[in-house]
């Protein structure tokens, strides 16, 4: 069986946005900066950042299905970005808890980072969210049962784009 031709698109972990995600990304990272630095000084973030950074993941659903309604992206790859962003917020719930336990605010914001990227770029966003909130968690609890996620959420996000721009 001959792979789908957007498989190698799917791996390459390579990063270009269009001019108006590269505008969204600056408002989202506005967003994450002071929400992490409320999150690191209350252990909360507005309510509104959630309902922002929802709104942002389904204006980002929704320029997805604009391109591949166009042609300019393929469908199967629209449905596997947003199929791994949805297994991976309902795994990062705190019901559920196989990724991670975390409060939905803190699920919006991955989600709404991972918008922004490729297929291949969500999987290594949610590895490394996971890596990071491993190693930096217990900095951030101070002995705390609960801590500020968002630290982990703004790096990862950070760390990610570096590496999709650079490569």
């Amino acid at each position: 069986m001959k792979p789908p031709t957007w498989l190698p698109d799917w791996l390459t972990p390579a990063l270009e946005l269009a001019p108006m995600q590269q505008f969204g990304l600056a408002f989202l990272l506005g967003s994450f900066t002071v929400a992490t630095w409320s999150d690191l000084k209350r252990l909360s973030a507005q309510r509104e950042f959630v309902e922002i950074w929802l709104l942002f993941a389904l204006a980002m659903l929704g320029y997805d299905a604009w391109r591949a309604q166009g042609g300019d992206e393929s469908w199967q790859r629209v449905a596997v970005k947003w199929g791994l962003i949805g297994l991976a917020s309902v795994l990062s719930l705190r019901p559920f808890g196989l990724l991670f336990r975390l409060a939905p605010a803190d699920v919006a914001a991955l989600a709404a980072a991972a918008s922004l990227l490729t297929p291949g770029l969500v999987v290594l966003f949610y590895g490394l969210a996971r890596v990071l909130a491993a190693v930096v968690g217990p900095l951030l609890a101070q002995g705390r049962s609960v801590w500020p996620f968002m630290p982990v959420v703004t790096l990862a996000t950070l760390s990610v784009l570096a590496l999709g721009w650079w490569l």
